[in-house]
């Protein structure tokens, strides 16, 4: 029984990973959409100081949704059994 409880939470912590940091990502999207700029692995190359700070402003979103998902997966897996 442990063994599902626990594969349910690896889904479920799979699925709010990816889609929370894609939804992150379509909102920097919008936030920015017609200006110029391209990805260059997790770098940006812009001249533009809005995309810049857009960038900076959803990396760090990004950051701090990550270490709050991975802290509340160490809370849910230390309540289980």
């Amino acid at each position: 029984m442990t063994a599902i409880i626990f594969i349910l939470i690896a889904i479920a912590f799979f699925v709010l990973g990816m889609g929370g940091i894609m939804y992150i990502d379509h909102k920097f999207a919008l936030a920015v959409d017609g200006r110029t700029y391209s990805m260059k692995g997790r770098k940006i190359d812009t001249e533009d100081p809005y995309v810049r700070r857009q960038f900076r402003k959803f990396y760090a979103i990004r950051v701090v949704y990550s270490i709050c998902l991975l802290a509340l997966l160490i809370a849910v897996v230390s309540h289980v059994g």
